[in-house]
């Protein structure tokens, strides 16, 4: 299985501390199923400013984690929010649930194996 977070990316994008990258995959557990729900109702209701926001807030946070997939269609989807473009919406959104999803176990991953760094 390939990785999908680029953890090399992930540790110099945060000096190199596992602290920070630890707070940063919470940050990311905790606001991630919000803003998905956010870009979801943004499409099926054409709200082409939530949808803009909702997806430049996901990018942003799926930034640290280097170039992902999941990344790159979230920039799509603000781009489509800004160009009032929702013709592939919902495709593009189907797409990208499947990245984050892919995410999610290595993520969980990281976080388990700091907690248990911080248990030892």
């Amino acid at each position: 299985m390939n990785a999908k977070v680029d953890w090399d990316y992930a540790r110099e994008a945060v000096g190199g501390s596992p602290e920070l990258l630890q707070e940063l995959v919470e940050i990311f557990f905790a606001e991630y199923p919000k803003l998905i729900t956010g870009i979801q109702t943004s499409i099926e209701s054409a709200n082409l400013t939530d949808l803009r926001r909702f997806a430049h807030t996901l990018k942003g946070s799926l930034r640290y984690f280097g170039k992902t997939e999941a990344g790159k269609l979230s920039l799509a989807l603000e781009e489509m929010g800004r160009d009032a473009q929702l013709e592939d919406a919902h495709q593009v959104f189907a797409r990208l649930q499947s990245e984050v999803n892919a995410l999610i176990p290595e993520l969980t991953a990281f976080a388990e194996s700091q907690t248990s760094d911080h248990d030892a």
